[in-house]
């Protein structure tokens, strides 16, 4: 019998309040999946996850203001609730205060009847079995394998399930669950012999297996992508415009996302941090935060604080709306909450987006390597050498030369490198090929007048 994970959450607020708590709240969770990996057409691994935790939050009244202390425990049993609570209160009341804290009361909280709706319309599906997972793996290994001569060797194709259930509880009486689940299929190969192998993947990952696609495109992609970067080599360094293709793409807006979020504005480790209402990107770039899509896998009804999740135009024609915020962030920056609080079992709240996505515009790809007739397309990143308080940027890449609005031949061991800033500016087309990655999505965009480091002559 699964355990009640609202009434957990509620009686650990409860054990709290109790022992003097100012106020409290907790966070249950508990995952489960399976998963099975394939290789060389036999079965090499089969897992399954069955883990659950609640965390606890509690404050306490000091001269200087509130203090709080945090902690989690595996141990759901009243025994081991009530020790967890005395844990925290006795970390608590040794903490430092903070003038600014927030305690959980006061948020915008969704209605009864917002989460009953919620309850009903976003269940969790129907689990993959196991012995079908295996055969859309082994499917798709095989569909690799098959596609061309230059496929040697695989490293493999992995299937799974997962479900999460999560219950929140504050000592303001809010108290709510929600749960969710994903499929995903995944296959890598390599391509060539000796020093000219070259290797890649596809991956696929959706809300259940009825929505992935076809094993066999999936195996067919990753086999495909291995074989085009056959006879890679570098190239000439120069400034060129750089095309990312959608799973590269994502990566900017997940350093946009670093560099909205409320908690990092406020300790100025943030290059957008006085950028609020201003011109960011041209005017045909659009994103949004919805914390309801049916292709996101990020949708959530009320965030780690339990204040209700609303869509929010985070790029709005081109101009920084605001920034991403919990209600700390949003207290000590003086605006509204956004309802992007991110709760583990421990620590302080952190800041996220639901789902972000760059609306897509009006061009297929080829369209845009038409239309900068010289460029670099970007299929890989390599390295993290992004600056988050400068904006500077330097990664290692792979990707396609493109002359004459079409692609001539592989690259690879390049850098490209630029200013987040200036590259959010520099935008100069927006694909309609808009892709999800579970939480994010974005079409293929193209930047002007980007640095590519070469070994080129």
């Amino acid at each position: 019998m699964e355990p009640n994970l609202a009434e957990i959450a509620a009686r650990l607020v409860e054990a709290a309040k109790r022992l003097g708590a100012h106020s409290a709240d907790a966070l249950a969770v508990a995952d489960e999946g399976e998963s099975v990996r394939v290789r060389a057409g036999r079965v090499e691994s089969v897992e399954r996850e069955d883990a659950q935790g609640v965390g606890l939050r509690a404050f306490v009244e000091t001269g200087g203001g509130l203090a709080f202390a945090s902690a989690s425990t595996s141990d759901l049993s009243d025994e081991g609730l009530e020790r967890l609570a005395a844990q925290v209160m006795a970390m608590a009341r040794i903490s430092a205060p903070d003038p600014d804290a927030v305690p959980p009361e006061g948020a915008e909280h969704p209605s009864r009847e917002e989460i009953a709706a919620w309850a009903q319309s976003h269940g969790a599906g129907e689990p993959w079995p196991l012995e079908a997972a295996r055969e859309a793996a082994l499917a798709c290994e095989q569909a690799a394998l098959d596609y061309a001569d230059a496929i040697r060797n695989s490293e493999g194709a992995e299937a799974g399930f997962g479900r999460t259930r999560v219950a929140y509880a504050a000592s303001d009486g809010f108290e709510a669950g929600y749960e969710k689940a994903s499929a995903s299929l995944s296959c890598a190969v390599v391509a060539g012999q000796g020093e000219g192998m070259q290797r890649d993947y596809a991956w696929d990952r959706q809300r259940d297996a009825e929505r992935l696609r076809a094993p066999e495109d999936i195996g067919r992609e990753a086999a495909r992508r291995a074989a085009d970067r056959l006879g890679a080599a570098s190239l000439e360094s120069g400034a060129m415009p750089v095309i990312f293709e959608p799973r590269t793409a994502v990566s900017l807006l997940g350093h946009l996302a670093a560099a909205i979020n409320g908690r990092a504005v406020l300790q100025h480790r943030s290059f957008l941090a006085e950028a609020r209402g201003e011109a960011v990107f041209p005017g045909f770039v659009n994103i949004v935060d919805d914390p309801d899509h049916p292709q996101g896998l990020g949708n959530r009804l009320f965030d780690g604080e339990g204040t209700r999740c609303r869509p929010m135009r985070v790029v709005d024609a081109g101009r920084l709306t605001g920034f991403l915020t919990d209600r700390y962030a949003a207290g000590r920056l003086g605006v509204p909450p956004t309802g992007h609080a991110r709760r583990g079992l421990t620590g302080d709240t952190g800041i996220g987006p639901s789902n972000l996505m760059l609306k897509p515009g009006k061009l297929p790809p080829e369209a845009i390597f038409k239309a900068l007739d010289r460029a670099l397309l970007v299929t890989e990143l390599i390295g993290f050498g992004v600056n988050g308080v400068t904006g500077d940027y330097s990664r290692g890449a792979a990707g396609f030369l493109i002359e004459n609005g079409a692609i001539v031949r592989p690259v690879q061991e390049v850098t490209i490198a630029g200013n987040l800033r200036e590259m959010f500016a520099g935008v100069t087309h927006v694909g309609a090929d808009v892709a999800w990655f579970g939480s994010v999505a974005a079409p293929t965009i193209a930047i002007a007048g980007m640095t590519v480091a070469g070994q080129g002559a």
